[in-house]
């Protein structure tokens, strides 16, 4: 079951044909998006932290300052966008929403909250830093609810899904009755994006997207942000996988 793009910068639906003719004059900022700002200091303080969470982790997989600066700022564009939607649609995701997603996430993909936070350690996420990527998912599944709210996977297939991770990891902390609203969804994720495409590249649009040319450039089509030719942004030495953590 492939995780929501969540952990790798982050978002089920691809944003195609997204504006990136924001007006910003970049100063002090990372990213713009509408008239929401991405500090630079936010970047920075969410990298410095998953470069030290990869540290401890001992990997042996590589993660650049560089690649990690636009996996953040990716992922913090993608959380603007899904809010703005949401709040059109008038959607909301509570605390409690946020955390049954968190737990479920980590228990169908890892086995366990725990982890799923080792993992994600190794690749350059912080513990503290989860919560942020988690919600750009646990928004998604919201939004998914109010467009489509009947695109969903069979109980059927749901149970033997269930089943399945029995075995890989042996009793779960989550009842099937509980896991099965999760999994009826991450197993119809194909579909749901599609439907709720058109409402974030809509949303994307009228915002606009604008990045700092020091962490590279925005990619409208695949809606990430890439190397770009001439950033300022120096390389460092690789500390940390760049991969991405699947359910």
């Amino acid at each position: 079951m492939k995780f929501p793009r969540l952990l790798a910068g982050l978002g089920l639906a691809v944003l195609t044909g997204l504006a990136g003719t924001a007006c910003t004059s970049h100063a002090g900022a990372a990213a713009q998006v509408g008239s929401s700002t991405i500090e630079t200091s936010t970047v920075r303080g969410i990298v410095d932290r998953g470069l030290a969470a990869a540290e401890t982790a001992q990997t042996a997989q590589t993660l650049t300052r560089t690649a990690l600066q636009r996996r953040t700022i990716t992922m913090l564009v993608d959380l603007k966008v899904r809010e703005s939607a949401a709040k059109s649609l008038g959607v909301t995701v509570s605390d409690q929403d946020l955390n049954a997603f968190y737990q479920a996430s980590a228990v169908l993909g890892y086995g366990g909250v725990k982890e799923f936070e080792t993992n994600a350690a190794a690749l350059g996420y912080a513990k503290e830093d989860l919560l942020t990527a988690m919600r750009v998912g646990a928004l998604e599944f919201a939004i998914a609810d109010k467009v489509a709210p009947t695109t969903l996977a069979s109980p059927d297939y749901a149970r033997a899904q269930y089943d399945g991770l029995v075995q890989q990891y042996g009793k779960l902390p989550l009842t099937y009755e509980a896991a099965r609203p999760y999994l009826q969804r991450f197993l119809a994720s194909d579909e749901r994006n599609a439907k709720i495409q058109p409402v974030l590249t809509d949303t994307a649009n009228r915002l606009g997207v604008s990045v700092n040319p020091r962490f590279g450039e925005w990619n409208a089509k695949e809606s990430v942000v890439d190397e770009a030719p001439g950033t300022i942004a120096t390389t460092e030495e690789p500390v940390a996988s760049t991969a991405e953590l699947t359910l």
